[in-house]
């Protein structure tokens, strides 16, 4: 079941997030290797009110934070975004524990978004290394859009993708 995130998930929350940057290490991406996530990005989404669990049996075994608005998906480059509304939802720090990931969880979760929110669309950037994330993204419908920088990261260019309210 997903649900709100709550201060109780902190340590489920970390492992995720660990559990997250060894397999994207694994296949050589400078993706979250400096750090982030951590327990601030954690705090930072639970008091926003941002941070989304998907709980089996009171353990948090997948998360994903939801933003309404994203400032660096104002620009996009070597493309366009499906939608030129402001009415969509970010996702970030979408995550799975090591032994969960490949049931549908993610999918679960951009579903769970339409259900919940006003929104359009969903938007979603990852790393060009991040092969996986690319082909699960693609499977449940997202389109890829083009290149979008984040912010003050060293390797922060990233693929920016967008799936429609059908």
């Amino acid at each position: 079941m997903i649900r709100k995130g709550l201060l109780k998930d902190q340590d489920d929350v970390l492992k995720i997030y660990d559990d997250a940057k060894a397999f994207i290490k694994s296949y050589n991406s400078p993706q979250w290797q400096d750090g982030y996530p951590n327990i601030e990005t954690f705090i930072d989404d639970l008091k926003n009110e941002r941070l989304y669990v998907y709980d089996i049996d009171g353990t948090a075994v997948a998360c994903a934070s939801f933003y309404h608005y994203e400032k660096d998906y104002e620009d996009i480059y070597e493309g366009n975004w499906l939608t030129d509304r402001t009415n969509y939802m970010a996702v970030h720090t979408i995550a799975t524990l090591d032994s969960y990931r490949g049931h549908g969880i993610s999918k679960q979760f951009f579903d769970y978004l339409f259900e919940n929110f006003e929104a359009s669309s969903i938007r979603i950037d990852t790393h060009e290394i991040n092969k996986p994330m690319i082909k699960m993204l693609t499977k449940v419908g997202f389109e890829y859009c083009g290149i979008v920088y984040l912010g003050e990261k060293k390797d922060k260019k990233r693929l920016a993708f967008e799936r429609l309210r059908k």
